[in-house]
């Protein structure tokens, strides 16, 4: 059964962009296998982080709003941890089941002035 989970990582800010899309591709193909579907995915880009880690001063963020199996998401952690690209990650279950349409058209709707201040 699917699960709607929110992954984020940071990756060296100064990887080449080829060495950084083999990174984020090669997470992004573990979490669709089995039926997975990424409902949204975000690339932040590259940003100054507010303290160093591991020696590093920049990073680049990517976000995805998936779903997915929970033996996906406990490989892709586990191959985080021992990523020398990967500085820091953080997956949030958001739900135990997910309806992938309705879910996919609720995050395409823009979010509106008075929804931003409500939250």
């Amino acid at each position: 059964m699917l699960r709607e989970y929110e992954f984020t990582f940071v990756a060296k800010g100064d990887l080449p962009e080829a060495e950084r899309a083999k990174v984020i591709n090669g997470y992004e193909e573990i979490l669709l296998r089995n039926g997975g579907e990424v409902l949204k995915k975000d690339d932040w880009g590259t940003k100054k982080l507010a303290y160093p880690i591991k020696k590093t001063f920049k990073g680049h963020y990517v976000f995805f709003d998936i779903a997915s199996l929970p033996e996906n998401i406990a490989e892709c952690e586990r191959l985080l941890k021992i990523d020398e690209n990967v500085l820091r990650h953080l997956v949030v279950k958001i739900g135990d089941s997910v309806d992938v349409e309705a879910r996919k058209a609720e995050l395409a709707k823009p979010v509106t002035q008075q929804q931003a201040e409500e939250r």
